[in-house]
């Protein structure tokens, strides 16, 4: 069945790019809502569900357009509540960005976690993959199979000692999503980090919220890492908040390669537009219903050549 939160909470940090601070309001919401954001810092700024459609940039970030107003760093508040299983939110923002915290969704689950779950009445609604839907873009691939479960395999390959190759595999459950994926930090080498200070970006950036890799010195956090493979399971982490955006519960088998915020989001509207290659069932009774028709984009801003395949 579809869960909602049991009671309202809210979130205040910095944001990333700004270095301001923000905080984030959530609150329940009805069935079929789905995850819904809005600008409280404007007057007449309506709750928008998040969608692939809506993501205006995926620089540093994902950022959603919320009647024409932006709302960025969204993808580890909507991770963090695909995770846990809740399908209908609302948040509402007190500017430009949703905080940024530790750089990953471990306060978002806790706060989730203390506010407790309310089971709604209406049964949710999974995209089950029937055929291969794939996507290549400048070298980074992201592919999805027919599975009985939704799981991640994510290969990353940085040419640096600290991170390497490393592969993960996260088959999804609510019960480990916490400790296993949400837990993982965001990461930066620290020269790229000063030339994005330079630039007037990233200005919330620091070892706070990030792990940080110096050249010569390796990880600068005097923590160190939560776990051998952080880097990948962020990736990992990043890939849930960004695929959250699809609006149903995933069944499938992903294969990632070097993917980002951009291939993500690509991948999610192809997914959703390779309508011959899954149906959408009802969770528990596994009724077939009609594929709904999809929006057209609003924003597209992903030029270049991306080879798309559905069979």
């Amino acid at each position: 069945m579809q869960k909602t939160i049991a009671k309202p909470f809210t979130i205040k940090g910095i944001g990333l790019h700004s270095g301001r601070d923000f905080q984030a309001v959530i609150s329940p919401a009805p069935c079929n809502t789905g995850i819904q954001f809005r600008r409280d810092d404007v007057r007449h700024c309506d709750y928008t569900r998040i969608t692939p459609y809506n993501v205006s940039s995926t620089q540093l970030a994902t950022t959603i357009d919320c009647g024409g107003l932006p709302i960025s760093t969204i993808e580890h508040f909507s991770a963090a509540f695909y995770g846990l299983g809740i399908d209908n939110a609302f948040i509402s923002v007190s500017g430009t960005e949703v905080p940024i915290l530790d750089g990953s969704a471990k306060e978002i689950i806790e706060c989730i976690e203390n506010a407790g779950y309310k089971e709604q009445n209406e049964s949710r609604k999974v995209l089950k993959v029937t055929s291969p839907v794939s996507i290549e873009y400048e070298g980074k691939t992201v592919e999805i199979e027919p599975s009985n479960n939704f799981e991640i395999t994510f290969e990353l390959d940085y040419p640096h000692p600290v991170i390497g190759k490393q592969v993960f595999t996260y088959v999804y459950n609510e019960n480990t999503f916490h400790r296993e994926i949400g837990i993982a930090r965001t990461f930066g080498f620290k020269r790229e980090v000063e030339a994005l200070w330079s630039m007037g970006l990233a200005k919330g950036g620091s070892l706070d919220n990030a792990i940080v890799i110096d050249d010569e010195k390796g990880v600068l956090n005097e923590e160190g890492l939560r776990f051998s493979n952080e880097f990948v399971r962020h990736k990992i982490l990043d890939m849930f908040g960004d695929l959250a955006l699809i609006g149903y519960r995933l069944q499938g088998k992903i294969k990632a390669s070097k993917s980002g915020h951009h291939v993500n989001n690509v991948f999610a509207r192809a997914l959703l537009e390779a309508t011959n290659s899954y149906v959408i069932e009802e969770e528990k009774e596994s009724k077939k219903i009609k594929n709904e028709k999809k929006e057209s984009p609003a924003y597209n801003s992903f030029n270049g050549n991306i080879a798309v395949s559905a069979v």
